[in-house]
Order: C-alpha cells, then sequence, then structure tokens
C-alpha cells in the first residue's frame, strides 16, 4: 500500500463511465418531465382562462375572445351550455371543454 498515489487509469476511466451513464439516463427524464410541467401549467391557465371568461360572459354577453398569458394565447368560446378553451401548447394545438357541473 505503499506508493500508490491517487486514482490509476483504469479507475478514472471507470468512474467516468458512471457518471456518463448516470447523466445519459437522467437528461431525458428530465426533460420529459419538464415537458409534461409545462402541459400541466397551460391546462391549468386554460382553466383560468375558462373561468375569467365566464364572468366576462355573465357580465358583457360575450361569447368568444382571447387572453394572453405569457407568450400563450387561449382562445375561448362559448358552445353550447359550457366553455371551450384553445391554446398551442408544445405537443400541438389543445382544446379543453368545461361544462357546469362537471
Amino acid at each position: 500500500m505503499t506508493g500508490e498515489r491517487g486514482f490509476s487509469f483504469p479507475e478514472s476511466l471507470l468512474a467516468l463511465l458512471i457518471v456518463y451513464v448516470i447523466f445519459t439516463s437522467l437528461l431525458p427524464l428530465t426533460n420529459r418531465m419538464t415537458i409534461i410541467l409545462e402541459e400541466q401549467k397551460l391546462a391549468a391557465q386554460a382553466a383560468s382562462v375558462a373561468s375569467d371568461a365566464l364572468d366576462e360572459h355573465f357580465l358583457t354577453g360575450e361569447v368568444e375572445g382571447s387572453r394572453g398569458i405569457g407568450n400563450v394565447i387561449f382562445d375561448w368560446r362559448m358552445q353550447g351550455g359550457g366553455i371551450c378553451v384553445s391554446y398551442k401548447a408544445t405537443s400541438g394545438w389543445q382544446s379543453r371543454c368545461y361544462e357546469p357541473g362537471k
């Protein structure tokens, strides 16, 4: 054990390989989680727009309109007995419809 000075070359390569495997498996996972969280945030914002649009509908009688939050435009329209909100997400155009009592 005397005369040893730190890591040997094979040990260093093994450590680098382990770090490489960890990061290459975690990066796609974090990317997917980020996309899912962004989609959920947009869905929550769409629900907020629907709530505000219902208030506006009952106050002014408007049946359609749009609202921007950040860099996303939410278009809303009264349909049947409910309201539908459309917006462009990362995965494409999304539409969420809300009906009273549901």
